[in-house]
């Protein structure tokens, strides 16, 4: 049986083995499509009709126009995806690649306790908003439910990119990748900020942590949030990294005198060279 495809995470597309299947151009129906589609239950024409339509003349009409024009896209001969029993509908989604529910599947499982293969497959679902770009108007009980849920995939997206992070080789392409995307999707984020702040340090560039730390400033100023734990947990950065560059610069220095000490069998008294192998501590104050 040809492989039904359904993204709801960037514009909405239906697609049979790759190929697109067209729809109408009616926003009403692909709220639907997506309302119905994230449905753990059959929902009542009632309700989808408070949901999408503010009381036009006919609106059980317009309803069973949207179902017939989604029977056209999403069944087959030989199996019925649109499923109206009494007065509920619901869609058999089963063995199709939904990706919503997809992520919905690994937030339940926990997003911690995912590998990385599976990780980078959810990270691939997201090719935008929840049904990006899609707006109702004169529809308030659906633009609620479309508000929560692009909240709610936003917040999953921003785990897997945070999860991935810190899976992967800290230093890696792929993982300054998912950094840059995590702050982006995320810019008032702290970890996120956070967390390429100390990888920027961590590679050297401090000059380039310095301004993303200038423009974090500004955007957290433009919507009067308290940018100060930011900097200051910045500082701690910087320093912990300057402690331990002169940590490697002094045990790079003072390695060979090392290496060249002659070794006894027994105790042997200290000399000014035996100080090499003493620790380096810093003291505060």
């Amino acid at each position: 049986m040809p492989v039904l495809s359904v993204r709801l995470l960037g514009p909405l597309m239906i697609s049979r083995d790759g190929a697109p299947v067209a729809l109408p151009a009616s926003r009403k129906l692909r709220a639907l499509l997506a309302y119905l589609a994230l449905a753990p239950h059959p929902v009542s024409r009632s309700r989808l009709c408070e949901l999408l339509w503010d009381v036009p003349n006919d609106p059980r009409g317009e309803l069973r126009w949207c179902l017939s024009k989604l029977r056209g896209a999403l069944d087959m001969p030989a199996r019925r995806r649109v499923s109206t029993q009494g007065d509920t509908v619901a869609l058999d989604l089963d063995d199709c690649l939904i990706d919503v529910l997809e992520v919905s599947r690994a937030a339940a499982q926990g997003i911690g306790t995912l590998d990385v293969e599976r990780l980078r497959v959810l990270a691939g679902l997201f090719a935008g908003d929840f049904l990006d770009g899609l707006e109702l108007e004169r529809s308030p009980h659906f633009n609620s439910w479309l508000i929560a849920q692009r909240r709610r995939f936003s917040a999953c997206h921003a785990a897997v990119l945070e999860r991935l992070v810190a899976s992967l080789p800290a230093y890696s392409d792929e993982a300054i990748a998912h950094l840059d995307t995590w702050v982006e999707l995320a810019p008032f984020d702290t970890c996120g900020h956070l967390a390429l702040l100390s990888n920027l340090a961590g590679r050297g560039e401090v000059g380039a942590a310095e301004e993303h730390l200038a423009a974090a400033e500004r955007l957290f100023r433009s919507e009067e949030l308290d940018f100060a734990p930011l900097r200051a947990a910045w500082r701690a950065i910087r320093d912990r990294q300057s402690g331990t560059s002169l940590r490697t610069a002094c045990l790079s220095t003072l390695s060979p005198l090392v290496a060249t000490m002659p070794t006894a069998p027994g105790p042997v008294e200290p000399s000014h060279a035996s100080l090499a192998v003493m620790p380096f501590v810093e003291e505060s104050g």
